[in-house]
């Protein structure tokens, strides 16, 4: 299966993407887009004002897509669970997020340019959220997180996108309420569930 993890900078995504690959079948961790990035220098800034920059940057996050995208084919011709560390929900839910705040939507320009390309589309995607206020709090350990990031309006919208996201399945837990191994039990009954009504699809058909 592939297995999404979304939600805004700071929310935890890696640390959960870590503990559920112990769980799951030899998965491939995929890693975020800045990451898996030849050169992270080259991307865009995260806060364009236009959307004709918007739809620029998404085109160029869409070329380092392509390399996430051919690593969790590999893994799946291999009979490999794949987790993804952010989707390529995360950048619809960042151009909605910047275009509520700057006035301008690109939404179904955003997606058209999405859903035309080879994305890593997942089974079943965890939305994490948190509170503003601890975000921001983490954000200020991380030197040079812009502070779009952790902002309360940007978090807001980022995670209402995920109402209408294009993955199929998506849950949301909160990283704020029990520890990380309570956290990470969630997701794992989350992903189990969805495997076993998976296969009991298979089954009837």
């Amino acid at each position: 299966m592939i297995l999404g993890i979304e939600g805004v900078s700071c929310v935890g995504k890696t640390t959960l993407a870590a503990a559920l690959a112990t769980h799951l079948d030899q998965p491939a961790v995929i890693p975020c887009y800045y990451h898996a990035s030849p050169d992270p220098t080259r991307l865009p800034k995260p806060e364009p004002f236009t959307a004709e920059n918007q739809l620029t940057n998404i085109a160029q996050f869409l070329d380092v897509e392509e390399l996430r995208f051919a690593r969790a084919l590999q893994a799946l011709v291999a009979e490999r669970d794949v987790i993804l560390d952010r989707t390529v929900d995360t950048l619809l839910a960042h151009a909605h997020a910047v275009g509520r705040m700057h006035g301008f939507d690109c939404d179904d320009q955003a997606q058209h340019a999405v859903t035309s390309r080879g994305v890593a589309m997942p089974d079943l995607t965890i939305v994490l959220t948190a509170d503003p206020d601890v975000l921001a709090r983490r954000a200020r350990l991380r030197k040079g997180m812009p502070t779009i990031f952790y902002d309360r309006h940007f978090s807001e919208h980022f995670n209402a996108y995920f109402d209408r996201p294009l993955a199929p399945a998506v849950v949301r837990l909160d990283t704020t309420t029990g520890s990380p191994e309570e956290l990470a039990a969630r997701a794992l009954d989350h992903v189990r569930r969805h495997q076993a009504g998976e296969r009991a699809l298979r089954e009837a058909s």
